[in-house]
This record gives structure tokens, C-alpha cells and sequence, in this order.
């Protein structure tokens, strides 16, 4: 009766971290330098290759030149580094101004 009882709390406990580990968290970024279709598509296909991601949105941003960038992903923590790095040679034409994590 003991064994049943820990072992169903392990498993409970288990399931429990299972699903907060993947709770979808979205990150912001405003960036500069897309300018095209084939731009934007370059930089969704960058950002999905980022750990957890399921969703890139990009929309125009709030100031002249820039784009909003929409990032969703179960990673509790995608740097502004980690995010520059998925771009790869292409990250000195996107210049990302921030990224941060929305609450």
C-alpha cells in the first residue's frame, strides 16, 4: 500500500513538471533590415530552429524602419545572444535592438 502510494505521487509529481516545462512563453523583439517576403521568411526559419519555438510572428513595429517580432517557445530562456546566433551569417543584415521575455 505504501510502494502504491509513493509511487503514484512520483507520478504525479513527474506529470506536474512535465507540464510546466512546457508552458509556452513568448519573447519580444523590435528589429531592423527586413525589407523583403524573403527576408522575413529567413528570419522565421532562423528563429523556429531556436530551442522549444512553435510560433514566429513578425509585424510592422512601432517605429519607422523596424519590425515587431513575435517569438513563442517552451525554452524558459531564449537570450537575445542565442537568438543573434540562429540568424547565423545573416545576422550583421538583421540587427536585432531588443528581445525580452513577456510577461
Amino acid at each position: 500500500m505504501i510502494r502504491r502510494l509513493i509511487l503514484l505521487t512520483a507520478l504525479s509529481l513527474s506529470s506536474l513538471c512535465a507540464l510546466a516545462a512546457d508552458k509556452a512563453v513568448t519573447y519580444v523583439a523590435e528589429m531592423s533590415g527586413m525589407v523583403c517576403a524573403g527576408c522575413k521568411d529567413h528570419v522565421t526559419a532562423s528563429f523556429t530552429k531556436l530551442e522549444g519555438v512553435s510560433k514566429v510572428e513578425i509585424a510592422i513595429g512601432d517605429k519607422p524602419g523596424t519590425q515587431k517580432v513575435t517569438v513563442t517557445s517552451t525554452a524558459p530562456a531564449i537570450t537575445k545572444e542565442q537568438a543573434v546566433a540562429a540568424l547565423g551569417s545573416s545576422a550583421s543584415t538583421y540587427i536585432v535592438h531588443g528581445w525580452k521575455k513577456s510577461e
